[in-house]
């Protein structure tokens, strides 16, 4: 468990870089639905940009070293045991409205 603890440190210290890696790989934004695999091979990938290297059990045990920090933030509320909504305002989408063209005159 020790090579755990320590990884999720490097993420939990960096986790507005783990964020926004995960935003880059897949479509994270404020509000939306983000999986257990999603945070769990994000770690992997992550993990592996950093030059270390995390076995996929082990990594399944760093993603929830994460996602319980990730909790605690209030950057992820659960949704079940699989799901979470990621409340991080800085991934905020702005609304793109459809514009119609101008009346034509005659």
């Amino acid at each position: 468990m020790g090579k755990e603890i320590k990884h999720s440190e490097i993420i939990i210290k960096n986790y507005q870089e783990f964020l926004k890696f995960l935003k880059n790989k897949l479509p994270v934004y404020h509000n939306s639905n983000v999986f257990f695999r999603d945070i769990h091979y994000g770690v992997i990938h992550f993990l592996n940009e950093k030059e270390k290297k995390a076995k996929y059990s082990q990594a399944e045990s760093i993603a929830g070293i994460v996602i319980d920090f990730l909790e605690k933030e209030g950057i992820l509320k659960k949704i079940d045991s699989q799901t979470w909504m990621l409340y991080y305002p800085e991934f905020l989408t702005t609304r793109v409205e459809k514009k119609t063209p101008a009346a034509v005159k005659v």
